[in-house]
């Protein structure tokens, strides 16, 4: 709720939120009958209750909880969204406050030491994070927000009685934001974060990996650790020219005796708006890994050409439809890890098709 909404409001301020989704894998894409709805956010909260602070609230539910991302690669980098409750937008100094605890529960095949899991033995896995962050203060020109997460893993038993190792971890992120410094609508956000154990995936879910077609939760031992910087701009230097930017940087150490990970990414989308309602896209971006759990190393990139017709003349302007033509391509290292099947065997390919985007 807007800073300041609920001063003049006597007695408790609810505020219930439901978001509904649906998905049609792409192997049944010509049915709905394989069409999966969900409901990724159902949560409420009550403002108004702490006398002098009328805009701190409490919350319960599931929900995308204070998230950071890269839009142009859909990256979020700080993500502890989930099913919790906490208290938040609690004014204090120059900033606000907010404390959360999340939960997530999962179940997978137990992995140890690049050994292969057996699908079908499969052992529960939770894990509990206390977030804690002070965010909207006077930072360098800007905005800043930090935030002290730390994280809980414990792991249940498979059939054959093995289990993988309990952990605990703590997580540091710093996030700097700009806005208006080249046009009014205009952002730069610059991201630091450090973190060991289940913290270091900066989400209250699971380490993860692909093998054999199935996903498997990787153990967080807590001699793991991340360090992570992301820095992007969208901007507007001039009336037909939008820019849309994107760095990332990422180490890791997993703790298994698993290679240690460098993973470098960049990209940019200049959008050159032709009229107020149709401009064309143009998007590149390259991606370098170190090594990977199944022994890939190497470098991707792509290319992508859109036309669009947006309702406006802004880089965010929305609903958005597109058509888009891309290529991408990669080195004999990477083989076997792009593109899913339909590429195991190859080192580039196109894709192609139109697509709707639109949020509010």
């Amino acid at each position: 709720m807007p800073g300041g909404a609920t001063e003049h409001l006597a007695g408790p301020v609810a505020q219930m939120n439901l978001m509904l989704a649906f998905y049609n894998p792409y192997e049944n894409y010509g049915t709905s009958a394989a069409t999966e709805f969900s409901v990724p956010q159902l949560w409420a909260s009550v403002a108004n209750i702490i006398p002098g602070l009328p805009d701190a609230k409490v919350w319960a539910g599931s929900r995308y909880y204070r998230r950071h991302d890269i839009h142009i690669n859909d990256f979020y980098f700080w993500d502890m969204s989930g099913g919790g409750g906490g208290l938040e937008d609690l004014a204090l100094g120059s900033g606000k406050l907010a404390i959360a605890w999340i939960g997530d529960g999962a179940e997978s095949a137990i992995y140890s030491h690049l050994g292969n899991p057996d699908p079908s033995n499969l052992a529960g896995f939770s894990k509990t994070s206390f977030d804690l962050r002070y965010y909207d203060w006077p930072l360098l020109g800007g905005t800043g927000e930090v935030g002290l997460t730390y994280s809980s893993a414990r792991s249940g038993v498979d059939f054959t009685g093995v289990k993988a190792d309990d952990a605990d971890g703590l997580g540091l992120s710093l996030v700097w934001t700009q806005r208006g410094l080249v046009d009014d609508e205009s952002i730069h956000k610059l991201s630091l974060q450090a973190a060991n154990g289940p913290a270091k995936t900066f989400t209250s879910g699971f380490e993860t990996f692909n093998s054999a077609g199935d996903t498997f939760i990787r153990p967080d031992p807590a001699d793991s650790w991340r360090f992570r910087a992301t820095d992007h701009w969208v901007v507007k230097p001039l009336e037909q020219l939008s820019l849309g930017t994107a760095l990332v940087y990422q180490y890791t150490e997993f703790g298994d005796r698993a290679p240690d990970q460098h993973w470098l990414s960049a990209g940019v989308r200049p959008v050159w708006h032709l009229t107020d309602s149709f401009s064309i896209a143009l998007e590149g971006g390259v991606d370098w890994i170190s090594d990977s759990p199944a022994g890939h190393s190497g470098t991707l990139g792509k290319l992508t050409l859109a036309p669009q017709w947006s309702l406006g003349d802004d880089f965010f302007s929305r609903p958005v439809i597109r058509g888009f033509v891309t290529y991408a391509g990669w080195n004999d290292g990477m083989r076997g890890s792009v593109g899913g099947s339909d590429y195991a065997n190859k080192t580039g390919g196109w894709s192609w098709g139109m697509q709707m985007e639109t949020w509010w």
